[in-house]
């Protein structure tokens, strides 16, 4: 079996989530909603755009302000900066991993210009070029599974091979759904895995050895069974 590794973008390659919750709390603001750090992180964190837009709509009884969208992502540029460090090891790990021929492709909610842009920032958009897959560009968000299923189909990788690399509860859900193994990134080390059965690591240092090792890995049985295609 050789391994095909599945990245999910924000959380794992790089950090932007605290910009993209300031960036809709920026339209929260407008609404009339006050969000502290816990909050935010709570109602927006793993979720799409839209989704949190029409949340705050629902909790303020208040709809967003026209181009909410773009003043969200404009907002959110600007707390990221010119510049944006991938999260640490990150470009040890890929550097790895393309050393050994594993392939790689990243798989996100985000709207693939932002995957691009961001990685590109990071300085490993090199890693996935031509191997970038985004929900906006089939209209299946994660949890669904569907999103990881279309990337391995494009990318020629059989299902019983990939190994997603995931960092929030929707991502973890995603793959398990598709029948794929799981590895859960968690920056902090006492984050105890989403669901049961999952593998966690706390740097992406780790991940090279666990990639080799991956077939070892198996899916929570309730997920494997519905996905017969999958890794049991």
């Amino acid at each position: 079996m050789s391994e095909f590794v599945i990245f999910d973008l924000d959380g794992v390659l790089v950090d932007t989530q605290d910009a993209e919750n300031g960036g809709l709390a920026h339209v929260g603001e407008l609404m009339g909603l006050s969000l502290d750090k816990e909050r935010r992180d709570e109602l927006f964190s793993g979720k799409k755009m839209q989704e949190c837009l029409d949340l705050m709509a629902e909790i303020t009884g208040t709809p967003p302000p026209e181009g909410a969208m773009a003043l969200a992502r404009a907002r959110c540029d600007e707390l990221i900066g010119p510049r944006l460090e991938p999260i640490e090891g990150t470009a040890h790990a890929l550097e790895r991993l393309s050393a050994a021929g594993t392939g790689m492709c990243v798989a996100s909610n985000s709207p693939p210009g932002i995957m691009a842009d961001r990685l590109g920032k990071a300085g490993v958009l090199h890693h996935f070029e031509g191997r970038l897959f985004s929900a906006y560009d089939i209209g299946v968000w994660k949890p669904d599974p569907g999103l990881f299923l279309w990337a391995a189909a494009e990318c020629g990788a059989a299902v019983a091979d990939c190994v997603v690399v995931e960092d929030s509860p929707v991502g973890v859900d995603a793959g398990l759904g598709a029948g794929m193994r799981v590895l859960q990134y968690t920056a902090d080390p006492a984050t105890g895995p989403h669901r049961d059965g999952v593998r966690t690591f706390a740097s992406l240092r780790e991940l090279p050895g666990l990639i080799r090792s991956a077939h070892h890995l198996t899916a929570p049985a309730r997920y494997a069974s519905a996905h017969p295609g999958g890794t049991a």
